[in-house]
Formats: structure tokens, C-alpha cells, sequence
């Protein structure tokens, strides 16, 4: 009698609209699933699209923290250079970043940079700094921190280096526009609080049940602990919704609407006015 195999057989039935890419980033084993499935995202849009953190996490299901964390891991890994512009060599008079995506990670000076010289002085200066411990890591998380600013500000000063001279114009004048007002903190539990947008940001990405679960975990882990968070709201994004996923898989179902988006509409417009 012969033996049964327990091995699967997968079949991919491929339909039309799809995407060419590199295989590079699909396998190395250094990056992710999530740094994968970004990097896969952002190469099957639409040429011409304008990128923005913000656009970015209105097309994922990950919130605004695990979008940020698989977007420095490409730039880890070299498939994303961020060129920091200063004033003199921009048009606002401000400093502005201009993240330039890559199939294949760039070795020595990336391609299609607006300000080459500026990227070999600086890598000149690391050089001559050789010897001073941890300047080439230190200068690397102060970019990272001052890009998290600038987009905290609500500052879209990310696009792709091909985008248009007149939709870099819209950008800069958005990027200009004064900060808003913080928002009050409303109570979902005894010991949880959250903005309106922040509560709805939870509700878009999961169904209620779920994000009422979170809040249940998170209130009775903080009356029973004494821990006291700067944000709960982050606190949910940073453990409390991993581990709802995994105790009660069963609450967190895709929202009544439709998950796929149209192509042919770009929701990055609506950040970039």
C-alpha cells in the first residue's frame, strides 16, 4: 500500500492587472514580511502617484507605527534613500526630504539624486569622522528622528523624486500651513483615553468587537498594574492589538466595506492639496 504523502500542492491562478517587479526584495531573508509586503506595495501603484506616510497607511490595514517601522527598514536595507534637501537648494527656503525607491538596493551613490554633491560631502565628512565612535549611527537616527517630526507636524515633505514641478508646488504650500489644535482625550474605559481621531482610526482598521477587546485588555493591565501610558492610543498600536489578534483571531474581521481600492483613484490627493 503505498504511503500517503503529507506534502501540499499550491496552485496560482493568475488573472489580469498585475505588477512586474524585482524579485530581490521578495527574497531577502533580512527584511520582514511586512517590509516585503510594503515594498511590494508601493512598486504595484501607479506611476506618477505622490507618496506620504499618511497615503501609505490609508491603503494598508497596519496602522501609521508599523507602516513607519517596515519604511526604515527599507531604508535599512538600501531599497530607500532619503535626500535631505537644505534651504538653499530647495524652492520653499525649508529643508524638505525626497525618499527615492529602488529595486535593487544602491551600492556607493544612488541614482537620480537632486543634489549629488550633497551626498558625497557627507559622505566625506563620515569619513573623516571615521574614528569618533558612532557618528554614522547617530547621524542616521537624527535624520530619522527629524523626518518623524516634520510628518508629525503634518508636513508631507516626502514624494518621489519623479513627481510633477506643479504637484511640488501644492505640497509646499500644505507644508506651510500652521499646526492644529490638539485634540481633548476622550475616556473608552476607566483607565483609557484617546482622541476622536485616534478612536476612529482603530475602528477603520478593525471591526468593534475588536477594538472594544483592546480597550478591555489595555483597562484591566493598567488597574491592575499601576502602569500609567503617555499615549494609550500607541500603547494599543505597540502590543495590545498583537495580542488580541492572536488570543481572539475571530473578532478581528475585515470592515462591511469592500477591502480593495480602485486604481484609478488616488488616495493620496486628499493629503496633497
Amino acid at each position: 500500500m503505498a504511503k500517503e504523502s503529507n506534502s501540499s500542492v499550491v496552485r496560482v491562478h493568475k488573472n489580469t492587472d498585475f505588477t512586474i517587479m524585482s524579485n530581490h526584495h521578495l527574497r531577502n531573508q533580512k527584511l520582514t514580511l511586512k517590509a516585503v509586503g510594503l515594498m511590494s506595495k508601493i512598486l504595484g501603484l501607479p506611476d506618477g502617484w505622490n507618496y506620504s506616510v499618511a497615503g501609505l497607511v490609508k491603503i494598508c490595514r497596519e496602522g501609521e507605527t508599523a507602516v513607519r517601522a517596515a519604511l526604515h527598514e527599507l531604508i535599512d536595507e538600501q531599497y530607500v534613500y532619503v535626500e535631505k534637501l537644505p534651504p538653499n537648494h530647495t524652492k520653499s527656503g525649508r529643508f524638505e526630504y525626497v525618499y527615492h525607491i529602488y529595486e535593487i538596493p544602491y551600492e556607493n551613490m544612488p541614482d537620480g539624486l537632486e543634489c549629488p554633491e550633497l551626498f558625497l560631502k557627507k559622505q566625506s565628512e563620515i569619513n573623516q569622522n571615521a574614528d569618533v565612535p558612532n557618528t554614522e549611527k547617530q547621524d542616521a537616527e537624527n535624520l530619522h528622528l527629524e523626518i518623524q517630526s516634520i510628518e508629525n507636524q503634518g508636513q508631507l515633505n516626502t514624494y518621489i523624486s519623479s513627481m510633477k514641478e506643479s504637484n511640488m508646488k501644492e505640497l509646499n504650500e500644505t507644508a506651510s500651513a500652521p499646526p492644529k489644535k490638539k485634540a481633548d482625550k476622550k475616556k473608552y474605559a476607566e483607565a483609557v483615553t484617546m482622541t476622536e481621531e485616534e478612536y476612529q482610526k482603530l475602528s477603520e482598521q478593525h471591526s468593534k468587537a475588536f477594538v472594544d477587546k483592546c480597550i478591555e485588555i489595555l483597562n484591566n493591565y493598567k488597574l491592575s498594574s499601576g502602569k500609567r501610558y503617555k499615549s494609550d492610543y500607541h500603547t494599543i498600536l505597540n502590543w495590545v492589538i498583537e495580542r488580541v489578534s492572536k488570543d481572539y483571531p475571530q473578532l478581528d474581521k475585515p470592515p462591511a466595506q469592500s477591502s480593495a481600492y480602485d486604481v484609478n483613484v488616488n488616495p493620496f490627493d486628499q493629503f496633497v492639496r
